[in-house]
C-alpha cells in the first residue's frame, strides 16, 4: 500500500512538470518559460532569485479559466475574455508553486532573436517592484506574460507571436507607469 502511494506520487510529480536543468542556474532577470503541452501557449516570468519569478499571473487561473480565455480570444479576436474572466495581477511565486497543466516544461529561455540588451539588474528589480500586485487586463495578443517578462528584462515589451517585434503601445504604457512612480517617489 505504501509502495503504491509512493509510486503514484512519483508519477504524478514526473508528469506534472518537467524542469530543465538550466533553471537551477538561472540568474536574476533570466526569462523563465513555462511551455504548456498541447496548447502551443507559454507562461513567461522573469527570474528574481531564490527559486522565484515575477509574472503576469495567468498561471493563477485554473485550467478552465485559461482555456476559456484562450478560446474566447481565438473565437473573437477583439475580445479579451473579460466578460467571463477577471483582471490578472503581476505577482511573484516560487517556480515550483505556479499552477501548470501536467507535462509543462519549465526552462530558461533568453532567446534573443530581437537583439535587445538586458538591462542592469537594478533596473530589472525596479521594474518588478513597480508592477508587483498591480492588475491589468490580460490580452493574449496585445499584453501577455511574455510582453511583461521581456519588459522586465529589456525595458521593451516583446512577444514571439508578434514575430519578435516590440509592441510599442504596451512598452510606452509600461514606461509611463514607471515614470509616474519615479515622479511620485521624488
Amino acid at each position: 500500500m505504501d509502495l503504491l502511494g509512493n509510486l503514484d506520487s512519483f508519477f504524478s510529480q514526473m508528469t506534472w512538470r518537467q524542469i530543465d536543468p538550466s533553471v537551477s542556474a538561472a540568474e536574476i532577470g533570466d526569462l523563465i518559460e513555462f511551455v504548456y503541452p498541447w496548447s502551443g501557449l507559454s507562461l513567461w516570468g522573469a527570474y528574481i532569485g531564490e527559486g522565484c519569478v515575477v509574472h503576469f499571473g495567468v498561471g493563477d487561473e485554473n485550467m478552465v479559466q485559461r482555456t476559456c480565455r484562450s478560446f474566447l480570444q481565438q473565437l473573437v479576436p477583439k475580445s479579451n475574455g473579460d466578460r467571463v474572466l477577471r483582471k490578472t495581477r503581476i505577482c511573484t511565486q516560487r517556480i515550483t508553486e505556479i499552477k501548470v497543466p501536467p507535462g509543462t516544461r519549465i526552462r530558461v529561455n533568453n532567446n534573443n532573436n530581437h537583439n535587445l540588451v538586458p538591462s542592469p539588474q537594478e533596473m530589472m528589480t525596479n521594474r518588478c517592484e513597480t508592477f508587483l500586485n498591480q492588475e491589468f487586463k490580460y490580452d493574449l495578443v496585445n499584453f501577455n506574460s511574455e510582453h511583461f517578462a521581456t519588459f522586465v528584462r529589456y525595458g521593451t515589451a516583446v512577444c514571439n507571436q508578434k514575430k519578435n517585434n516590440a509592441h510599442v503601445a504596451i512598452t510606452e504604457t509600461l514606461q509611463m507607469i514607471m515614470q509616474q512612480r519615479m515622479e511620485t517617489e521624488t
